[in-house]
């Protein structure tokens, strides 16, 4: 007796949806003419596709033929309302170093301030190990030797005795040039 309450709950549910349908257009077509027509049927056929989309993914056992238009539901509701990746174990404030190697690289190009305060030392810093490390040159104690590995077209970008630039308005260090200063780092 159950099973026959429950079709005919559900049959009424369908005809009360359907009832209230055909009012919807019926109504739309008496006050506004054909344009309200196509209006209703189209806002009646959206949310009948959010209702399918909402409902048949999690609701449809996947059986014969609507095993392919549960895979399609599921594919438009990823389009639409896409999975949140879950956040990386990893974030970048774990690194400080590395944002403030990112940082001083951004800020390079802006001025000569800027690059003569954030980048400059480190790289100075770099080929001062690279130099002593492969070529036991240090760079302090014997610039003209370190002058002469390193290259006179490089030299005055990672030069440590030059004063730094307070001028914030000069243009900076290009990308370019900063690609050409780490191969000859790398060359090194």
């Amino acid at each position: 007796m159950s099973g026959k309450r429950a079709v005919l709950a559900t049959a009424w549910r369908v005809a009360m949806v359907a009832v209230a349908g055909l009012l919807i257009l019926g109504g739309s077509l008496a006050v506004s003419g054909q344009l309200g027509l196509v209006i209703a049927a189209d806002s009646l056929a959206a949310v009948a596709l959010v209702v399918a989309l909402a409902s048949t993914p999690a609701g449809v056992r996947e059986h014969g033929v609507l095993r392919p238009v549960a895979a399609w539901a599921r594919a438009a509701r990823q389009r639409i309302w896409p999975r949140r990746a879950a956040p990386a174990a990893v974030r970048p404030s774990d690194f400080p170093a590395y944002a403030k190697i990112s940082s001083d690289l951004d800020w390079a190009p802006v001025s000569q301030w800027h690059y003569d305060h954030g980048l400059r030392p480190l790289l100075s810093r770099l080929f001062e190990s690279v130099l002593a490390e492969r070529h036991r040159v240090d760079l302090t104690a014997d610039p003209e030797r370190a002058r002469s590995l390193v290259g006179d077209e490089v030299w005055p970008l990672i030069d440590p005795s030059r004063p730094p630039s307070f001028d914030s308005s000069a243009p900076g260090t290009d990308l370019r040039t900063l690609t050409r200063i780490v191969d000859r780092l790398e060359q090194l």
